[in-house]
């Protein structure tokens, strides 16, 4: 029988869950600053109509395939992963944080297994490469936390210059000339060593509302500040077609009248379509003399990414779990991962979470338990995983409505991506930001 590698750690932070919570979950940015490979991934449909993701990848120095599963997190709580390896030198690979309140602080619990495979993982084992591996996981949320006391923006802000070193004499030109633009409203320096210092997990999608905050800057003039780098070339434009469901961006384009009507989700497994008011959102990219992207994903859709889910949890077929789960006032809608139904609930001051029940493909909330409680009683035939996510994504979203209304826009961006059909949808006043 091959061992089994188990590790586990624990930490004291004097910062409670939630402060702590995002460095754990965050598992793309994790995995870029331990400087793991970004890896390439299929979605499939099974039999039962469940998406399955495989992957092509690395673990250290060697080739390996596996099936990613989607993972669940209770948001401020609990992280669990699974990685069934196909070859290489693991079968299995689990990846656990757990966190726990404790007075003014709490405790991180990180625990972790491996099933070595063949002689490499025999040998992997016994030569404390899966400590190395685990542990710089934990080394990794260690310096995020610390660092959050200090200056930088983002987590693993690097206090080197990581543009590439041909080019910083141009940037340094066409920034000084971003500078003397109006459109900037003094905001150049900020964005300028932003695309210097952040992670590559930051720059594949920016959002210049979320800067906005960031900068403590009025949202419009982060917006103008983007329009007019993209205008003198310093950073690209991309339009996203997001998915209603998990919000990832299955279609993305650089000119505005090039953006399809519908597109296909492989991850949910649904048709789509275009919606400028609610699914379309502009955001932004270095252009790649600056700093090129690499190909390959580093996490495929975990908490990091999808910050509007607050849960995700399997449930088995004819069965029910009880999950510790807290969720502020507001819109939520309650869904599985799988293609079916989702039902919208307005969460109350009180926090009381209601009970899930699937029956068949319907999806109904029953009375709920008490606070800080999340009941699910999977009556269906086939396992789930149920989602809740706040409606609120769109806060921090550039929506296409919104850009276009803007008249700077449309001084600053070239007539090809000013185009939009007369059968855009377009609201009176103000275009909105209204959840979906």
């Amino acid at each position: 029988m091959t061992a089994i590698y188990h590790y586990r750690q624990e930490r004291r932070f004097a910062k409670p869950p939630a402060a702590i919570w995002p460095f754990i979950s965050d598992t793309a940015r994790l995995w870029e600053l331990n400087g793991f490979a970004p890896y390439r991934f299929e979605e499939r449909v099974d039999g039962e109509g469940r998406v399955r993701r495989f992957v092509h990848g690395k673990v250290g120095p060697f080739s390996a395939r596996w099936e990613e599963d989607f993972g669940e997190w209770q948001e401020n709580r609990r992280l669990f992963q699974v990685r069934e390896y196909r070859n290489g030198p693991m079968r299995r690979w689990e990846w656990s944080c757990e966190l726990i309140a404790e007075s003014e602080g709490c405790r991180l619990v990180v625990t972790g297994t491996a099933e070595p495979a063949g002689l490499l993982g025999f040998v992997g084992k016994h030569a404390g490469v899966f400590d190395a591996e685990f542990g710089k996981a934990m080394a990794m949320i260690e310096r995020l936390v610390r660092e959050s006391d200090g200056p930088a923006l983002v987590p693993g802000w690097s206090a080197e210059d990581l543009t590439e070193p041909a080019a910083r004499q141009r940037l340094d030109a066409l920034a000084a000339e971003l500078a003397r633009d109006p459109a900037s409203h003094g905001l150049a320096p900020n964005l300028i060593d932003f695309l210097r210092h952040a992670p590559i997990v930051d720059l594949r999608s920016i959002r210049p509302m979320a800067l906005a905050t960031l900068w403590s800057a009025p949202p419009d003039h982060a917006v103008e500040l983007f329009l007019a780098a993209a205008r003198i070339g310093i950073v690209a434009m991309g339009w996203d077609l997001l998915c209603p469901r998990c919000r990832g961006a299955k279609s993305r384009v650089s000119l505005l009248h090039e953006l399809p009507k519908g597109a296909h989700c492989s991850s949910c497994n649904i048709d789509y379509e275009r919606n400028f008011s609610r699914n379309v959102e502009l955001t932004f990219h270095p252009e790649p003399w600056i700093r090129p992207l690499p190909d390959g994903e580093m996490c495929v859709l975990g908490q990091g990414s999808a910050r509007h889910v607050k849960f995700q949890g399997e449930v088995a077929a004819q069965s029910a779990r009880t999950f510790d789960l807290s969720l502020a006032p507001g819109p939520y809608r309650f869904r599985t991962v799988e293609a079916g139904a989702e039902v919208d609930r307005e969460i109350g001051a009180d926090g009381v979470i209601p009970t899930l029940v699937a029956r068949g493909r319907d999806i109904l909330l029953e009375g709920a338990n008490g606070r800080d409680e999340f009941v699910i009683r999977n009556e269906s035939d086939r396992p789930c995983v149920f989602v809740v996510e706040n409606r609120n994504w769109a806060q921090d979203a550039l929506t296409g409505e919104r850009v276009i209304a803007m008249p700077v826009f449309r001084r600053l961006c070239p007539p090809s991506n000013c185009f939009v059909q007369a059968t855009t949808p377009r609201s009176a006043g103000s275009p909105s930001c209204s959840p979906t």
